[in-house]
This record gives C-alpha cells, structure tokens and sequence, in this order.
C-alpha cells in the first residue's frame, strides 16, 4: 500500500509538472526576445563539469537545489554553498546557497529550507551622448533571490522553488517572479534516482523595453545511477523537452538555393534534434573525498563546433576535507572561448560544532 502511494505521488508529480510545461510552452517559447538568460548558466562547478545541466543525483553535495528543489533534500542545516565564475569580459557571475537551521519534528518523512541568490555583474561602462562625448558610467546587473522547500516521504521528494528575478542597465530594469516545479525518486536499495523539474515558469512583471520578451522556461528530466560495485556515478539529463527542435538554423550555413535564388534552409535529422536534448556527466571516485568529474553536451557542441573546438566538454575535480568542498568545473561554449567556475561549500554546523 505504501509504494502504490508513492507511485501516485510521483505520478501525480509528473501530471503537474507537464501541465505546466504545456501552459508555458506557448506563452514563452525558446529563442526570441528573452530576459534574464543567466539563470540558464551553472549554478555550481560541479553542475558546470557535469554537461551544466543537472535534474538528478544520487549522492548530491548540497549545491543542487537552484537545479531541482526537490534535492534540498540533501542540503544540511547551515551547509553554505559559494560559486564564482569569470564570465565574458569583465562579466562575473556569483551564486550562493545556503541550508537554513530546520528542526526535524517526527519520525516521517523530511521537511527542509533553502536559500540561494544568482547574480551577474556586466561591469561598468562610459555613458556617451550621440556625439561620443563621455557624460560619466553605468553598470549592469542581473540578480535572482530564491527561497526553496522540499519535503520527502518514504523515496518521493518533493519540492518547489520561488524566484524574485531582476536586472538593471543605467536608468533600465526588468523584475519578475518566477517559479521551478520539481520531484524525485529514489530506488530503495539501489544508488538510483529519477528526477523531474519544471524551470523559470512565471510572470514578467516589469520589462525594461516594449517588446515582448519571453522568459528562459526549461522543462527537464534526468536520471542518475552508481553501478555496483563500480568506482563511478552517472548522471543524463534531457532539458527542453517542451519542443523537440532547439536547433538555431544559421542563415549563413544555408549554401543551397532554389530556382528563384532563395536560400534553403538546412535540415536537422529527428536524431540530431533529440540529442541536442541531452547532456550526460560522469564522477570517478577516486578516493572517498576525491571526485574527477567530466561531462558532455551535444547542444553546446552543435552551436560552438565551428568557432570552438572544444564546445560541448566539460571537466573538473572535487576535493574535500572535514568541513570543507573546494570543486572546480570548467566548460567550453558559445559566447565564451572557455570558462571556470569554483565552489567552496563550508559545513558551518560542523564547524563551529567543534
């Protein structure tokens, strides 16, 4: 009786999940006039050496909420969580998450809280008039505050995420309130995890522009298993799944023409259109406190193949010692050549426990 009503909750789970996703899907389609585009970048080194898209995992470290609110799951009391990446130019993107101090009341089940907060920096910039004559600077910032509750019973986590998101150019800003869906399942008795997340749905407040812009929806699946016996964890993850062609058609690789001299737009094979939904990540486990951590995506590889050699793989270690995680991530995509991001997550209860 117990695992049939897991069964329904997770059903149920995934029943609200793909409502939301065909309700967003019209209202905010992918490509086009968008804004706040940063919360697509990783979250965490180790989500960025993974593929930089994660909706699982099995031994989670507690840097995986902002991914899927049902991991909070694994997020300790006042486990902080820190991420720096240099992004293009003098651009710097941070993130933090922190494990808010919960008391657990009763034996079943779990109930936990998180906070997290994304920002990116652009810099600053002269400020001209239309002559080119400097009038002074201005910078540009985009920021998203998030508060996440997740609570487990039996092997069913489920979880929800709300996001006040914002960005400011000079005298222009944007705001909105947005909100991510997620569930998972984990097996019994096996290091396997099904997991499930509707990203970015919600309501654009304030736009800086008169246009229309669509916000950055993501509807993902992933699943995540440890072999037995077997020094290694594997994560895949399909993100997207509200439309099955993401390619972006370059008018310039449209080198065939019809009689009337029009360009013919070049066509995509149903299995290029469902692998550009993929992206899979590995962790060696070395050492009990030593992962190497490599990933592929096959959509960043498709749209950077041409300028970037590297587009699509990614690499990184994590290294941990008593209170501490140090893990590194790096990834090669387009608009950046190449790109690092470091996480230092501190376990403060045992810190300052000792």
């Amino acid at each position: 009786m117990k695992i049939r009503l897991e069964l329904l909750r997770f059903w149920l789970c995934v029943f609200l999940v793909f409502l939301t996703a065909i309700a967003s899907v019209h209202a905010q389609p992918l490509g086009g006039q968008r804004v706040f585009s940063f919360l697509d970048l990783p979250t965490h080194a180790r989500v960025a050496a993974l593929g930089g898209q994660v909706a699982s995992a099995v031994s989670p470290d507690g840097a995986y909420h902002l991914n899927n609110p049902a991991l909070t799951d694994s997020v300790k009391n006042n486990e902080l969580s820190i991420s720096l990446m240099p992004y293009l130019a003098a651009a710097k993107y941070y993130t933090l998450q922190y494990g808010l101090p919960v008391k657990k009341t009763g034996t079943d089940g779990y109930s936990g809280w998180a906070v997290g907060l994304q920002y990116l920096t652009y810099g600053q910039f002269d400020l001209t008039d239309p002559a080119g004559n400097t009038l002074g600077t201005f910078t540009a910032n985009d920021y998203a505050l998030s508060l996440t509750h997740a609570r487990t019973e039996g092997n069913f986590t489920l979880g929800a995420t709300i996001k006040a998101v914002g960005l400011s150019i000079d005298t222009y800003s944007a705001f909105g309130v947005l909100a991510d869906l997620g569930g998972v399942w984990r097996h019994p008795k096996r290091d396997l995890t099904f997991g499930l997340v509707a990203k970015n749905v919600g309501y654009l407040l304030k736009n800086y522009g008169p246009l229309q812009a669509d916000l950055p929806f993501d509807l993902q699946a992933g699943v995540t298993l440890k072999p037995e016996h077997a020094p290694i964890r594997l994560t895949l993850t399909a993100h997207h799944l509200q439309r099955l062609d993401i390619g972006y058609n370059d008018p310039n690789l449209n080198i065939r023409y019809d009689l009337s001299g029009n360009p013919i737009p070049k066509t995509t094979s149903v299995t290029e259109k469902i692998a550009r939904h993929l992206s899979i990540g590995a962790e060696l486990l070395i050492h009990r406190n030593v992962n190497i951590l490599v990933g592929y995506n096959h959509q960043k590889r498709a749209e950077g193949k041409l300028t970037t050699g590297g587009a699509g793989i990614s690499f990184g270690a994590s290294v941990q010692a008593k209170g501490f995680q140090l893990t590194y991530g790096r990834f090669t995509s387009i608009p950046t050549a190449g790109t690092s991001q470091l996480s230092l997550r501190i376990d403060l209860e045992r810190i300052i426990g000792h």
